[in-house]
């Protein structure tokens, strides 16, 4: 889901480079974050907060403090919605395809979808690519937005609104420029690749991403948001900033079908997972080499998703480097993750809440994290 909230803006530390810890330095590790997040919640005065570090050598640190918006104690193993963190599956299940030659970045989302009735209404039908989708180069107008949408997905909360019906509220709409021109991020974008990726496999985009994803890479705790009820969900709090307002999960139903999310999202998770999903996705062989440069090749793009954004990811920079990574936002949940390449420490942050004011600057929370997980042991 887009992030409209100037709260998530991102300011870089100034972090100073140095031997990533030892296993031995775990525990040490653990008590230094969950002083620091501790510090946090006091300051700022938000109910809970679950982060994960995932290390150089394939050890994980796991903290979470406080509490969900039950009063629930927040665990490791709490379940949160990671928003358009979900983007950066789809655009590496696409990009696993295109590799393949099951696809083409460069060729025509027409010649894929062009024979359904309704793409031709679709805004620059016909001159827009798939990498014109991954980078929000389209010019398509974002859907989620409109207060006709939000009205849908929140008067029939039993209903598992379909990605075509999703793309109806788009359908029609004046373009927002040429196709290629700038950027402009939209959840829209990824409906359409979630139905290329369809029409290319043959399966219901949950099943190709729990067989080329979630189980070649043992990420247990990460489930395909497709109904009301999902298992290990913690309570969030909405602070209205979009469909609804107070606790999003009552008698553990979500307010309403999350289905509407698809591509633009659609996935919850812990942070151990999100942390471990990051590393390997940008520090492993999850992208197929010849296509790595091409994923991390940002256009320009607004300081709140680091000023650049490549396929499907955030591309920015930091005193360590690149940082590789993706935020989401969903009625009541914020998240952040990023992976630092000269590093190879991926941070990932989930809260119980979408207040964005009381959260603070999640960039700048996970660069601080980041300086911990790097920092030595007796700092």
């Amino acid at each position: 889901m887009a992030r409209p909230l100037r709260a998530l803006l991102p300011s870089l530390l100034v972090l100073t480079p140095v031997l990533a810890p030892l296993p031995a330095q775990i525990a040490p590790l653990e008590q230094r974050i969950r002083a620091h997040l501790e510090a946090a919640r006091q300051q700022r005065g938000f109910p809970g907060v679950s982060v994960a570090c995932m290390l150089p050598d394939g050890e994980a640190v796991a903290v979470a403090v406080g509490v969900d918006g039950d009063g629930v104690p927040l665990t490791t193993k709490s379940r949160l919605m990671s928003g358009s963190i979900g983007k950066t599956y789809c655009a590496a299940i696409v990009l696993q395809l295109a590799g393949a030659g099951d696809l083409e970045l460069d060729g025509q989302v027409e010649a894929l979808l062009g024979a359904n009735e309704w793409y031709g209404r679709v805004p620059n039908a016909g001159s827009i690519t798939i990498r014109q989708l991954l980078n929000h180069t389209s010019g398509i107008p974002e859907h989620v937005w409109q207060n006709a949408f939000q009205r849908a997905v929140a008067e029939d909360p039993d209903r598992a609104l379909t990605p075509v019906e999703c793309l109806e509220f788009a359908l029609d709409e004046r373009p927002l420029f040429a196709a290629g021109e700038r950027f402009s991020y939209a959840d829209t974008n990824y409906l359409l690749l979630g139905l290329c990726v369809e029409h290319v496999t043959g399966q219901p985009f949950g099943e190709v991403l729990r067989a080329r994803l979630l189980e070649p890479l043992a990420l247990k705790d990460t489930i395909w948001n497709d109904r009301r009820e999902l298992p290990g969900l913690c309570c969030g709090l909405a602070s209205g900033v979009a469909f609804t307002k107070g606790k999003t999960v009552v008698d553990g139903r979500y307010f309403t079908n999350p289905s509407f999310e698809y591509c633009g999202g659609g996935v919850s998770s812990t942070p151990a997972d999100l942390a471990r999903w990051f590393a390997a996705l940008f520090g492993g062989d999850v992208v197929p080499e010849p296509l790595r440069a091409e994923q991390r090749h940002g256009v320009v793009a607004p300081r709140h998703v680091s000023g650049a954004y490549g396929l499907g990811c955030f591309v920015g920079e930091s005193e360590h480097g690149p940082a590789l990574g993706h935020s989401g936002i969903m009625p009541g949940f914020l998240s952040y993750a990023l992976y630092y390449p000269k590093l190879e420490i991926a941070v990932a942050v989930q809260f119980p809440t979408d207040a964005g004011r009381e959260v603070g600057n999640l960039r700048r929370l996970v660069d601080e994290l980041a300086e911990l997980a790097v920092a030595p042991a007796d700092k």
